[in-house]
């Protein structure tokens, strides 16, 4: 495989080897969420560790559901498994315990009000802060379902000039379809600027400028993982749309949180929000990171 790269080197999840974090709820309901970074640790031999946050110390409750997912993911990952139960809110605790690990994996559950609510609160805060890439699984999702699946990558049409903010998500994508030698959809989706809607001619031309410009930031990554078979999908359409049709077939959806504004605040787009609240598959948020090169073509 050709390695000419500059700059930071996509992690290789293959080889991976600081743990998986799992964010155990106190309801239960964290079963698909454990099973997946199983299957990852398996897959890897990563170490698992299970992290339950508690509002007191006496709730015995969460303490039984935290063993009992332990249990599970023991008997699933086949390696070391550690658990530990932390006294105070889920994100905050998830937030304090993520750096050091290779993923912080979450579950969420259906599609009714009060999981939309859950979602807009755990799953977005951990997302929108945590330092490295979080994994949101939902409830009902069963992966060995979708283990030929493809990997689905969301990206902008255009993210301006100077470094592409959307490397990380690029390298992580790129990355694990390698690793799982696994097809990639790349999605990218526009709306036709409202001063074109009536020029035939005009849209034709932005099409094609935008289908230019994704080749061009795509063509190094191609060099660097030469055996991943990438296929893009563009389409006039709003992003969540297009990115949920293509995450009905897929086993990950890999999308980028959007850098930190001039104050220094992380923020998660609409896009992402949206993708979280409805996607009944698999959604990995990688953060912005610096430093970070993106490879480029000797």
């Amino acid at each position: 495989m050709d390695n000419r790269s500059t700059g930071v080197a996509p992690v290789r999840h293959g080889s991976a080897t600081r743990p998986l974090l799992v964010g155990v709820g106190a309801d239960g309901r964290s079963a698909s969420a454990v099973v997946w970074a199983a299957q990852e640790a398996e897959r890897t031999g990563q170490l698992v560790r299970l992290v339950t946050a508690v509002e007191s110390s006496a709730d015995e409750a969460s303490e039984q559901t935290g063993h009992d997912l332990s249990v599970l993911a023991r008997r699933l990952a086949l390696g070391q498994v550690q658990t530990r139960r932390l006294v105070g809110p889920v994100a905050p605790t998830l937030l304090a315990a993520a750096p050091g690990n290779e993923l912080v994996v979450i579950g969420h559950r259906g599609m009714g009000r009060t999981a939309r609510a859950m979602t807009r609160g755990t799953s977005a805060l951990v997302a929108t802060h945590s330092p490295v890439p979080v994994v949101v699984v939902p409830e009902a999702w069963i992966q060995p379902r979708f283990a030929a699946a493809p990997i689905v990558l969301g990206l902008s049409p255009d993210t301006g000039e100077g470094q592409d903010p959307e490397a990380p998500a690029l390298a992580f994508a790129f990355a694990r379809a390698d690793d799982l030698r696994t097809p990639l959809t790349i999605v990218c989706a526009w709306q036709v600027p409202p001063v074109l809607a009536y020029d035939a001619e005009a849209i034709a031309l932005y099409e094609e400028s935008v289908r230019t410009s994704l080749a061009t930031r795509l063509e190094p990554w191609l060099e660097q993982f030469p055996e991943v078979e990438a296929t893009l999908s563009c389409s006039a359409a709003t992003p969540v749309v297009a990115l949920l049709q293509s995450a009905r077939h897929a086993q990950l959806t890999v999308v980028g949180r959007t850098r930190a504004n001039g104050l220094g605040r992380h923020r998660l787009g609409s896009t992402v929000r949206a993708l979280l609240q409805r996607t009944e598959s698999p959604v990995a948020v990688v953060p912005w990171l610096r430093p970070f090169s993106s490879p480029t073509l000797g």
